[in-house]
């Protein structure tokens, strides 16, 4: 991670989770006051040429936002980002791979649109933090070696961009919501042993807090991928690449409701589409049952039995709740760390999903506040009790130590 070793202020202040069904990105301009903006981009990603991109600019008609027509040439090699290469290029979201692979030219994509969004030249500076699973967190200085490269000069729609990289803070996913509940225990986390454990859609995570002092974290598949894997290998017609799956998997509920995924049936007649509703009602039944096993096998490896806190985040947390709740019946849960995302950032409905990097915006960046209204967030299987609503000026200083403590993570 790079510390801050200058007084320079940056033009644009931005924190960025390389998500594998979206990727968010929260940013301000420092000479403004408006308040932070919300950036969400599809995963995809695909490489082309220099003649496909040239024809795109060429031949495209319409007015879309920036998002949607993204591309990127770093060096000799060029990429769509998010819709476009979702849509006109067959590009995939790479889970296969390690974030860190592909992440220069997403993070490329993402300050490019900001950019355009937030009305700012084509030469700029940039503080940026970034969010990794911890297995990937080793990766950091090479991320920073390849960034910095690929930041001096990249081309976009809009002609050559240039940015110099003030700083940059790599952390391992989790990190902002940790950092966010520690400074709401204050010294109480030297006798507290807390378990952060962060679900998403490509990873797993577990990061560990004994009496204060973070043990590395620890990251595998077991993201809801692995179980929509399994789910469309049981049924036919299905494809994980169909972007209203997730959308009807997650409305299904733990119910795996029939009448949910009948949208989903390419079948004709009512009958068939009933029947094989049925069917994907059952293989899902069985999937979600098998993932929430595997998951649980693993976090009984990882989380030591002496925990007093439980954090539970990310989507397929939520997506998972009453099983989680059920299961860890004598644990203190507590939900996304008791994070609020204030309406005004949240107005594409990601919820809790922007929980991580919500909160390492406001951590590093400050400018707001974070609200814990415990009453509704915490779980409190334990016989605790946590009682009212507690506001966190998180534009105050950063946590003794904040600097150093993500590299013994």
């Amino acid at each position: 991670m790079t510390k801050t070793t200058n007084s320079v202020t940056p033009d644009l202040m931005l924190a960025i989770d390389l998500g594998g069904s979206q990727t968010k990105a929260i940013g301000s301009v420092s000479h403004k006051n408006d308040f932070p903006t919300l950036l969400c981009m599809e995963p995809e990603i695909a490489d082309v040429s220099v003649a496909s991109v040239e024809n795109y600019e060429k031949t495209k008609s319409g007015e879309t936002d920036p998002e949607n027509t993204c591309w990127v040439g770093i060096g000799d090699e060029y990429y769509a980002i998010g819709f476009l290469a979702r849509k006109k290029y067959g590009g995939n979201s790479l889970l296969k791979q390690l974030k860190e692979e592909n992440a220069v030219q997403k993070i490329c994509g993402v300050l490019w649109v900001v950019s355009q969004k937030l009305k700012l030249m084509n030469k700029f500076t940039v503080s940026l933090a970034v969010l990794l699973p911890p297995s990937e967190y080793q990766d950091k200085e090479r991320l920073e070696s390849k960034l910095k490269q690929a930041l001096k000069r990249f081309n976009t729609p809009t002609g050559e961009i240039r940015i110099k990289l003030v700083d940059l803070n790599v952390v391992p996913e989790g990190v902002g919501i940790y950092l966010h509940r520690r400074t709401i225990l204050g010294t109480n986390i030297r006798n507290c042993n807390l378990a952060v454990v962060m679900l998403g859609y490509r990873n797993a995570s577990v990061q560990i807090s004994n009496k204060g002092a973070v043990t590395p974290g620890v990251s595998n598949t077991f993201g809801m991928s692995w179980m929509l894997d399994d789910f469309v290998r049981r049924c036919s017609g299905l494809s994980k690449d169909d972007p209203h799956l997730i959308a009807a998997v997650v409305a299904a509920g733990s119910e795996c409701k029939s009448e949910v995924l009948a949208t989903l049936s390419r079948r004709k007649s009512e009958a068939e589409i009933l029947a094989e509703a049925q069917d994907m009602s059952f293989a899902l039944k069985l999937s979600r049952d098998e993932y929430f096993r595997a998951l649980v096998r693993w976090l009984l490896q990882e989380i030591p039995r002496d925990i007093n806190e439980m954090i539970l985040c990310g989507g397929t947390a939520e997506y998972l709740k009453p099983e989680l709740e059920a299961h860890y019946s004598n644990v203190k849960l507590i939900w996304n760390g008791g994070i609020e995302i204030p309406p005004v950032l949240d107005k594409v409905g990601m919820g809790v999903r922007l929980a991580d990097v919500w909160a390492l915006y406001q951590v590093l960046f400050g400018g707001g506040n974070l609200i814990a209204k415990n009453s509704s967030s915490v779980t409190n299987n334990a016989n605790s009790t946590v009682s009212g609503s507690k506001v966190v000026n998180l534009s105050s200083p950063k946590p003794k130590g904040f600097l150093e403590m993500p590299d013994r993570l």
